[in-house]
């Protein structure tokens, strides 16, 4: 922060000239109301009880995520094209996917024929009802169909 800076600062949030008229007056005290105790006056201050409790779900969701790995631009951006080759393939494919969990806050594998790609909600759906969120992909790609074994006869 520069000098002039830190005056400019000093003299906006420390000028009390403005109230010179006020500053000596007497502070009022009501003869009709006692004076409100100071945790009782403390307690107008606490936070909203709607939101009571809010803060430990978000250290709760903070620990299940902490084991995520976030995808840079480019690898998101790689993964996109992925989906879309896979996406363009009749029949749907069948793909194996490294995904994050956000129930149980840690990668999973998963592999199943994939149905539909919702762009809109940014979901992977599979034909047998499971949903993946593209965010949480960490690597797709498609699964090699298991060559029929031979019997050799």
């Amino acid at each position: 922060m520069d000098q002039q800076q830190w005056e400019a600062e000093q003299k906006q949030f420390n000028d009390t000239s403005r109230y010179q008229d006020i500053m000596d007056a007497p502070r009022h005290v009501s003869r009709a109301h006692l004076p409100m105790p100071q945790v009782d006056r403390a307690g107008q201050f606490a936070p909203f009880a709607a939101l009571t409790g809010y803060k430990e779900l978000l250290d709760k969701t903070a620990k299940r995520y902490a084991n995520k790995d976030y995808l840079s631009r480019s690898q998101l951006a790689a993964l996109t094209k992925e989906i879309q080759a896979l996406a363009a393939q009749r029949p749907w494919p069948t793909v194996k996917l490294t995904y994050f969990n956000g129930v149980s806050g840690y990668y999973e594998s998963y592999t199943g024929q994939l149905v539909a790609v919702d762009w809109r909600r940014q979901r992977l759906r599979f034909r047998d009802g499971k949903s993946v969120v593209i965010h949480n992909l960490k690597e797709i790609r498609e699964s090699q169909p298991t060559p029929p074994s031979s019997t050799g006869k």
